[in-house]
């Protein structure tokens, strides 16, 4: 055999080595050579962009109550709104003596209000020929405030709260409630006794729902009626106030400022005291209104101070 037919028998006999070798799984052998070792280099990262997450912009809290006039329409000083002689709106309410048992405990207050329904109430005073009734369960008229909160601010018409609330209070046995007067004028605009009437309707209620007991002294001359709530207070008095300037103002703070000398009743509230001084020196008619509201919130639902009973128009006796 010659060189050339030598080496073409040992290519095909290392090829078959090269086959059986990898049939039977082992790695052929190969010449050894220099490995070459690369520089380290960091891998690569992935670069995450993150997804912007939507911002919620908070909804704007809503006013309470429903729209009588555009804030817009309001002006940035006191009054607000023009008084239209004649038609000068009006809020009657009862007021408490809270220096004393048992309305100086605001759980007792609040369950007195829950035990009226000043839908009645309402009804009856319009056949006692008051103008344009409303039930009221804040004290400001809709007409004053640019807003009607009834229903919405105060304590609305609930017996079983009621009665749960006098229970709250200490008077699980209505038997140890105390007796109480209230007094009313035999005033009533243009039906005279209306008032006492009224009151007739309204100690019933307290009586069914309640299951307590108040007594009602009619005292007939206003000026008296006036010496009596400013020389010796009773537990509870009617009285109705007809607007000097259409304005929330000439309400909540002529009448239930710690400082005004028509708060028969005592009322003191600090945080009332400061909403409506903030409100009367503000020219915002935005704020004015939102201010008088928290005022309202305190007054006729959280302290009750008073017992807003409804809204009429001024009636002036001949």
């Amino acid at each position: 055999m010659n060189k050339a037919g030598a080496l073409k028998l040992q290519i095909i006999v290392c090829m078959l080595s090269l086959v059986i070798l990898s049939a039977c799984g082992q790695a052929a052998p190969t010449a050894a050579t220099p490995t070459l070792t690369a520089a380290p280099t960091e891998a690569p990262t992935n670069t995450v962009t993150p997804i912007p997450t939507s911002t919620n912009t908070p909804e704007p809290t809503p006013v309470p109550g429903v729209q009588v006039y555009p804030v817009s329409s309001l002006s940035n000083s006191i009054p607000w709104l023009p008084l239209e002689k004649g038609k000068e709106p009006m809020a009657v309410y009862y007021g408490f003596n809270m220096e004393k048992p048992p309305f100086n405990n605001a759980l007792v207050r609040q369950a007195f209000a829950a035990a009226i329904d000043r839908e009645q109430i309402a009804q009856e005073a319009a056949g006692f020929k008051f103008r344009n009734v409303t039930p009221a369960t804040s004290l400001t008229p809709p007409q004053v405030l640019g807003r009607d909160l009834y229903g919405e601010v105060g304590i609305p018409f609930n017996p079983s709260k009621a009665k749960d609330l006098l229970q709250q209070a200490g008077y699980t046995d209505v038997a140890s409630f105390p007796t109480v007067t209230l007094i009313v004028s035999t005033r009533g605009e243009a039906a005279p006794g209306a008032y006492f009437r009224m009151a007739q309707t309204i100690v019933g209620m307290w009586e069914t729902h309640l299951g307590v007991k108040v007594e009602i002294e009619v005292v007939g001359n206003m000026g008296a009626y006036i010496h009596r709530l400013q020389t010796n207070l009773p537990d509870m008095y009617q009285l109705g106030w007809g607007a000097d300037l259409n304005d929330p103002d000439n309400f909540l703070r002529t009448l239930f400022h710690s400082g005004s000398e028509l708060n028969y009743g005592h009322f003191n509230n600090q945080d009332f005291d400061r909403l409506v001084i903030e409100a009367a020196n503000s020219s915002s008619p935005d704020k004015r209104q939102l201010l008088y509201i928290q005022a309202e919130e305190i007054l006729a639902e959280q302290e009750v101070g008073v017992i807003p009973l409804y809204h009429t128009l001024y009636y002036q006796q001949p």
